[in-house]
């Protein structure tokens, strides 16, 4: 009998520890989620600074540059670029310039998207996240979108054309929660390239 009752405690104990591990998994599981949902909060919620506005010029033909510390002007390739950084803004807003005089500071290349940005192109099924200045890294699986961005993830992706892509450089990929990137809460595209801001 003190037998049967020893298997038991064993049993019981075993049991407990089991439930207890499986606890702590699944509680190290929820932060990483909820770590990864405060990201997409960080870039949700980005308000860019009014003074960021002034870097903008436009030209004649609706051309919108950002004019960055480095003494060099970007172009934003795309409608979609530029509304990650300014989705507050409208085109007609930004002040034209004659194209000679915006053509006196030399082009530094382009803006590319801000970071935490979901892209995607129309000949690559992948979906990629901006890390920084252009980096990115792909998403190993839809699993990983639905668990951060919810079932409808689709909407949070921006399309860009397959000769733009060529301005981004793959440096890894996100093949679980752990792996989901720091998205800064306030970044403008000074800082993203790397100069003072």
């Amino acid at each position: 009998m003190k037998k049967f009752y020893l298997i038991l405690l064993i049993i019981i104990v075993i049991w407990i520890l089991s439930l207890g591990i499986l606890t702590l998994q699944k509680n190290q599981q929820n932060k990483i989620l909820e770590r990864a949902k405060a990201q997409v909060s960080n870039y949700q919620n980005y308000k860019f600074s009014s003074e960021q506005f002034n870097y903008l010029k436009k030209s004649e033909t609706n051309d919108v540059y950002y004019y960055a510390a480095d003494g060099k002007r970007y172009i934003f390739p795309d409608p979609e670029v530029f509304k990650s950084w300014f989705g507050g803004i409208q085109v007609a807003d930004i002040t034209t310039y004659n194209l000679n005089k915006l053509y006196e500071t030399p082009l530094g290349g382009i803006v590319t998207f801000r970071p935490g940005t979901l892209m995607r192109t129309p000949t690559d099924p992948h979906i990629y996240i901006i890390i920084k200045n252009g980096t990115i890294k792909s998403f190993g699986n839809e699993q990983i979108l639905a668990q951060v961005y919810g079932q409808d993830w689709q909407k949070s992706v921006y399309e860009i054309a397959n000769y733009f892509f060529t301005e981004y450089k793959l440096v890894g990929v996100i093949s679980s929660l752990k792996d989901f990137p720091d998205i800064p809460k306030e970044i403008n595209i000074n800082q993203d390239k790397g100069f003072n801001p």
